[in-house]
C-alpha cells in the first residue's frame, strides 16, 4: 500500500452502520464496522466473525438499555477515538397477537471523533505561530506522521521536522506527544 493510498484512507470519515436486534445481537453490518470493531485484527483472520462482533458489541454497550431518545456512548479502538449513536427503532407492522408489542431493534452508528474541538487559531495566538506551523500542527492532530505531512503539505519530511521543533521551542515542550498534550490541555 503506497502513503498516498494511505493518506486516502485515512481521509475517508470513518462512519459505520450496524444493526442489532433487542437483546443487541447484531443483525447487520457495513465494512467499516467490521474494520472499527476487529481493530488490531484482521477480520480475515477471525474464524467466527459474526461471534466475535457480538461480543465485541456486548462490551461496548454493556447491560444498558435504551430508551426511544437517542443515546451516545464514546468508545476507542486502538488510538482512535468513536462515538456510537444509538437509535431505537421500531417496526411498522402489527404485534404478534401473542407478545402484544412491538419488536425493537436498535441501529448503532458509529463515527471516529475528530480533533475539530481544537481552537487552532486560538493556539497559533497564543503561541505565535506561522500559518505553516499551525497547518502542521492539524495534521500531527489528526494522527500523521512527519511523512504523511509532507505529503499533504507538498513538503519534505524534514521541513515538517523543523517546524516541529519551532512549534515546540515555542511551546516549551520537547516531544510531539507533549504538543498534544499541551493543545489538548488548553482546548479543554
Amino acid at each position: 500500500m503506497s502513503g498516498t493510498e494511505r493518506l486516502s484512507e485515512r481521509q475517508r470519515p470513518a462512519t459505520a452502520l450496524v444493526l442489532v436486534d433487542s437483546s443487541f445481537a447484531p443483525v447487520s453490518y457495513d465494512a467499516e464496522a467490521i474494520r472499527i470493531l476487529t481493530f488490531p485484527q484482521d477480520p480475515n483472520d477471525i474464524q467466527l466473525l459474526p461471534k466475535y462482533i457480538e461480543g465485541k458489541l456486548s462490551a461496548l454497550l454493556g447491560s444498558a438499555r435504551f430508551s426511544q431518545q437517542p443515546s451516545t456512548i464514546a468508545f476507542q479502538s486502538g488510538r482512535r477515538h468513536y462515538a456510537a449513536q444509538v437509535f431505537a427503532l421500531s417496526h411498522h407492522r402489527k404485534a404478534s397477537p401473542a407478545t402484544r408489542a412491538f419488536h425493537v431493534a436498535y441501529a448503532l452508528l458509529l463515527e471516529r471523533q475528530d480533533r475539530k474541538f481544537v481552537d487552532f487559531s486560538t493556539v497559533a495566538n497564543r503561541f505565535h505561530l506561522t500559518p505553516r506551523e499551525e497547518e502542521t500542527l492539524r495534521f500531527l492532530m489528526d494522527g500523521m506522521t512527519s511523512k504523511e505531512i509532507a505529503c499533504q503539505m507538498a513538503i519534505s519530511p524534514h521541513t515538517v521536522k523543523a517546524f516541529l521543533r519551532l512549534v515546540m521551542s515555542k511551546m516549551q515542550v520537547s516531544t510531539r506527544s507533549a504538543i498534544v498534550g499541551k493543545i489538548l490541555s488548553i482546548s479543554r
